[in-house]
């Protein structure tokens, strides 16, 4: 914004207070806001130790979920007899992992989930891909289950989520669950999109219709809600989260908006409805295609925090931020990571006014997982490398993931190239 010089000594302070007023004043969402001035923080990074994991390193992929208390129940999918992949859950308690247990096994488990109901219930979803009817590529169907029984020995028979007539492409859902035992998912779904083949020789393939961001729910009862369209112009390789309380979820995405700007959103959803969106910050990130990196989002109470990755000055970074009225409006960015920023792993609030986020970041040697505790009112503190990787490799695609145990965080990551599976554990009550 251009500045313009004042003739007189009056005129200065009247706009000086002016500017002093204006910037107590909660900033709208549609405005983009200064990113905060760093505070000065406790610099030592928290104290870490490997995890023996139970996961195979011939394992797909891995998922974590836990509880205040400080249980962790681990998830993954590998090939099993038959053509089918088997769906597996272990769970940690007092140091110790239960024998894996297998929740469902049919062809082409993807992109599993799993969160904790309750105080002892399970609940998993995940993806089965098949050929498309026309024999032009994959479609897929969503499953979703849960156990209360603390062996982990009966699941109930897997719900279809999706409700289309014809199954279409799907990509990235997510899951969560409201106290009262109710499942929130969401998924980026292609059943109103499709490509148009050439029209001549030559010509290029178009595309008609569009991708649709996709919310459905499950009653505690475990009897299939309402499947909803909550947007259809969004960032559609981006993965959606959710963050649920008594009051219904909190879904996080990237948004989409004329000439190709992609910045953090999230709305309220339910069983039963959705709100408006609203930006988080206005970072007016133009991009021509789809990063594949979402926001990550965390909940207490009417807290919310949330931390993506954007780019500002033509270089990628890591901001977080904070809301107090539950997602109405947010504070001013938090920049965690300056340049050559990967993705977010993770976010997770401590206290109505602290949270803690993990992301990668890029680099010659390979990439990095980080680690930090930050305040709404700026600070800073804990600066911790937590796992590398070396020979200039990268992690799995969606990347590292972290959940909040007692006094601990633990993040999971999967080394492909290296065909090994991580688990970490850091210290963080201090």
């Amino acid at each position: 914004m251009s500045t313009r010089p004042y003739s007189n000594f009056a005129t200065s302070i009247l706009a000086i207070v002016l500017f002093m007023i204006s910037g107590c004043a909660q900033q709208p969402t549609n405005l983009t806001q200064q990113s905060q001035v760093k505070k000065s923080a406790p610099t030592a990074p928290f104290p870490l130790s490997a995890l023996t994991s139970p996961v195979p390193d011939t394992a797909t992929d891995q998922r974590l979920a836990s509880r205040p208390d400080g249980s962790l129940a681990l998830t993954w999918w590998q090939t099993a007899d038959e053509g089918k992949t088997a769906l597996l859950v272990s769970e940690l308690d007092d140091g110790k992992w239960s024998l894996p247990i297998t929740i469902s096994a049919m062809p082409n488990i993807v992109e599993a989930q799993i969160v904790t109901v309750g105080d002892s219930g399970l609940a998993a979803l995940w993806m089965a891909s098949k050929p498309a009817k026309n024999g032009e590529g994959e479609v897929h169907e969503i499953y979703t289950t849960r156990s209360n029984d603390k062996a982990r020995k009966q699941w109930a028979v897997p719900l279809l989520l999706n409700q289309e007539a014809e199954t279409s492409m799907k990509e990235s859902p997510a899951l969560a669950a409201m106290p009262d035992g109710t499942l929130l998912s969401a998924w980026i779904d292609m059943r109103n999109y499709k490509m148009v083949p050439p029209s001549k020789p030559g010509a290029e393939a178009t595309s008609e219709g569009f991708t649709s961001l996709m919310v459905a729910s499950v009653s505690a009862d475990n009897k299939l809600g309402k499947e909803m369209l909550v947007d259809k112009d969004f960032c559609e390789c981006c993965p959606p989260s959710i963050a649920a309380n008594e009051q219904g979820g909190l879904l996080a995405y990237r948004e989409h908006k004329d000439g190709n700007v992609r910045d953090p959103a999230v709305m309220r959803i339910s069983a039963n409805d959705f709100g408006q969106s609203t930006i988080v910050n206005n970072d007016h990130w133009v991009i021509d295609g789809c990063p594949s990196k979402a926001p990550a989002i965390a909940r207490m109470d009417k807290s919310v925090s949330v931390a993506w990755l954007t780019t500002i000055n033509n270089k990628t970074q890591i901001r977080a931020a904070f809301s107090n009225d539950d997602g109405q409006h947010f504070t001013a960015p938090i920049d965690l990571e300056s340049e050559h920023a990967g993705g977010v792993s993770g976010i997770e609030m401590e206290s109505p006014h602290s949270a803690l986020v993990a992301w990668t970041i890029t680099g010659t040697q390979g990439e990095t997982t980080k680690l930090v505790r930050i305040y709404d009112d700026g600070r800073v503190e804990h600066r911790t490398t937590v796992h590398s990787l070396s020979d200039g490799k990268a992690y799995k695609w969606p990347g590292p993931r972290m959940v909040k145990t007692k006094d601990s965080v633990i993040i999971a990551w999967n080394d492909e190239q290296a065909k090994k599976m991580g688990l970490v554990k850091v210290k963080v009550d201090q």
